[in-house]
């Protein structure tokens, strides 16, 4: 009596315990196949403008952008951004600022009610940004007063469109009294 109990409970699970199975495997295969976006591969340029009033500086990095529309992958190449300003006061005081970014980007590709968005983070660490202020001493040399370092990062969370980028320029910008910073992805569709 006990083992037809079994049985009766083992033919009732196995078609369960198969349905879950087949159920599992379906999604995995689909998680592993990525929606194509893109009709065609695009190669191009992401830049970085940065400008600085106080004191003053425009310096501008450039690197090659890859995407292929099989994968869907998006590659980046890395760069740094090198920046320094010197302003001097009645000859006799001055601030020096310099430092450099080190970029390394990474991106992917969405798509919401038709629109193609390419979200990028690229990347960006703060190296040496120290601002110096010197006096003059007796001598007439410059003698250093003080050191602040700048190790706050931009905000580096951008969000370009596809059309934009191939028409003049999917530009995101941060504009402040202090400067600004200016990216700019430009893409044309790759035909090798």
């Amino acid at each position: 009596m006990k083992a037809l109990g079994h049985i009766r409970y083992f033919t009732f699970c196995l078609p369960l315990i198969l349905l879950f199975l087949d159920f599992s495997c379906s999604k995995d295969e689909d998680e592993k196949v990525p929606d194509q976006l893109l009709e065609h591969d695009y190669a191009g340029t992401m830049t970085v403008r940065y400008t600085n009033v106080y004191p003053e500086w425009d310096e501008t990095a450039s690197m090659e952008v890859e995407i292929d529309k099989e994968m869907g992958l998006i590659n980046f190449e890395g760069t740094t951004l090198n920046y320094s300003g010197e302003i001097i006061f009645n000859n006799d005081s001055k601030i020096v600022r310099s430092g450099s970014w080190k970029i390394d980007p990474v991106g992917r590709l969405e798509k919401d009610r038709g629109v193609i968005t390419i979200p990028v983070d690229a990347g960006v660490t703060v190296i040496n940004d120290i601002q110096k202020v010197y006096a003059r001493n007796n001598e007439g040399e410059w003698q250093l007063m003080n050191e602040t370092p700048f190790d706050s990062e931009p905000n580096s969370d951008l969000v370009f469109g596809l059309a934009e980028a191939e028409t003049g320029g999917s530009v995101v910008s941060a504009e402040s009294e202090a400067g600004s910073i200016i990216w700019t992805l430009y893409l044309t569709v790759d035909i090798d």
